[in-house]
């Protein structure tokens, strides 16, 4: 029997040891849990719980076989290169049932690009404080 489950979302940050950091990840993760059927999560590289194998366990430990990693990251550099990787591989190595695909860093994503001038552009016409 195939699964036709769409596959699990895991946001994947760098973390930090402010608190108030995570919430607009928060946010973002309730966007999507409005609009995905599957599920959605958060992970972290370090200072903030759910680190990256405990929250890639989780998702398998609930019976989930697709699992989509989004890097909200900018660019590609060691934590993506390296450490995502080192930590996706140790993964799929004790979990093969598991399909595990890493989607491209947020800032090298052409949609964050044109959403990110448009922002940039619309505060041009923000009034200056007086």
């Amino acid at each position: 029997m195939t699964d036709t489950r769409p596959p699990a979302l895991l946001l994947f940050a760098h973390g930090s040891r402010d608190p108030a950091w995570r919430a607009p990840l928060d946010a973002v993760g309730q966007r999507i849990a409005a609009q995905h059927p599957g599920r959605c999560g958060l992970a972290f590289l370090e200072f903030m719980q759910p680190e990256l194998p405990d929250a890639l366990q989780a998702l398998a430990q609930a019976g989930e076989r697709a699992i989509v990693v989004v890097p909200l990251f900018w660019a590609s550099g060691k934590h993506i290169k390296i450490d995502l990787s080192e930590a996706i591989e140790r993964f799929v190595q004790a979990h093969p049932e598991v399909s595990v695909r890493v989607a491209t860093a947020l800032g090298e994503a052409q949609a964050v690009q044109i959403a990110l001038a448009d922002y940039a552009v619309s505060c041009a016409t923000i009034p200056p404080k007086e």
